[in-house]
């Protein structure tokens, strides 16, 4: 007789590969300023010089069914034409520790535009371009037709897909507004929203998926005699990221703790007051820790995701690990006054690292 428990971990596994293959719902990520060209197309450039950035996350380690992301980007200014470049590679495996069920690979360059509207406020477009191919691990796959009352057949199934590799165009669109200490950006990710289905007729859109970004910059230290050599070492960050995609949505809202050459950070992820399937509970999803080190142009961030919604802590912990390097392709780009003194970089959003 086929044990409950591991019934119960097939059944989980195959609801999981469903609605991740219906849905596609884009992955999400905890550190997500350190992937800006995955956050808001009009993030490029605005690092006030080149970055390049690395990023891998491990999502529902305790699942069969979890999933894996894996991101690279690089992004630069040009100050001379107040435009910004940046391309960005990004792979999504689901069912990771299972064997891969789903895998989407993501290529995209963005460009970006970018304008002084005054001394004080500034204000970035964005545009990205690029196409998916995502696979399918069909024979990975568990149907109905498979289980019965004993558990898992053995049979092969009746179900059939006719496409198992496929390829679309993908367009995406944001706006930052930034000032010295803070920011209100909105992004628009697949825009044509384009057809992802694997039959040969009928149309399954991939959504629109939807952001909103904000923040605000307090510093712990301040110019004085003016020097701002040590301005951007020590501060606090309060942000929120809004994002939906088809009929979901998460809020997440925190702090951030920029002690050079340290980083900390604590974030909560949850929209306590929209209605769940269990109308008993508070919607909530995951309590984030985040810790970071800056040395020279290098930073590197780890974050860990605690669940606090429906999954146990041995199926829903999630590891994030970020790195990033700072160029310095421009090292004459800050601002000087009439005075010849420095200043702060024009085209540089205050956004943190990670």
């Amino acid at each position: 007789m086929y044990s409950n428990y591991k019934l119960k971990q097939n059944l989980l596994f195959i609801f999981l590969s469903i609605t991740s293959v219906a849905f596609s719902q884009d992955a999400h990520l905890s550190q997500y300023y350190a992937a800006p060209l995955y956050l808001n197309p009009a993030l490029v450039g605005t690092a006030g010089d080149g970055r390049a950035s690395l990023n891998y996350r491990n999502q529902w380690t305790g699942l069969p069914s979890n999933y894996m992301t894996i991101m690279s980007a690089f992004d630069t200014p040009i100050p001379s034409k107040n435009i910004s470049l940046g391309v960005q590679i990004h792979e999504d495996i689901m069912g990771h520790n299972a064997g891969m069920i789903l895998d989407r690979t993501m290529f995209n360059a963005t460009g970006g535009y970018k304008f002084k509207i005054n001394k004080k406020y500034s204000l970035s477009f964005g545009l990205q371009l690029g196409f998916e191919q995502s696979s399918l691990g069909f024979y990975k796959l568990l149907f109905g037709d498979q289980i019965n009352d004993d558990g898992i057949t053995g049979d092969p199934t009746k179900d059939r897909v006719s496409n198992e590799s496929i390829i679309y165009p993908d367009i995406s669109f944001g706006s930052m507004f930034y000032g010295e200490n803070f920011w209100f950006g909105l992004s628009f990710y697949h825009i044509n929203q384009p057809s992802i289905t694997r039959f040969q007729e009928g149309y399954d859109k991939l959504p629109l998926r939807f952001s909103a970004q904000a923040g605000y910059r307090i510093p712990l230290t301040y110019r004085w005699h003016g020097s701002v050599a040590n301005y951007d070492d020590k501060f606090v960050s309060f942000m929120m990221h809004y994002q939906a995609q088809g009929t979901k949505d998460q809020l997440s809202t925190g702090v951030n703790l920029n002690y050079k050459p340290l980083i900390l950070g604590v974030w909560y992820r949850g929209l306590i007051l929209k209605d769940n399937e269990h109308p008993s509970q508070f919607n909530h999803d995951a309590l984030v820790i985040m810790s970071g080190l800056q040395v020279k142009q290098f930073t590197f961030g780890y974050s860990f995701d605690m669940p606090i919604g429906g999954l146990q802590l041995s199926e829903g912990v999630s590891h994030e690990i970020s790195l990033r390097y700072d160029f310095n392709f421009f090292p004459g780009y800050r601002k000087k006054n009439r005075k010849g003194k420095t200043g702060l970089p024009t085209d540089k959003c205050p956004t943190p690292n990670f």
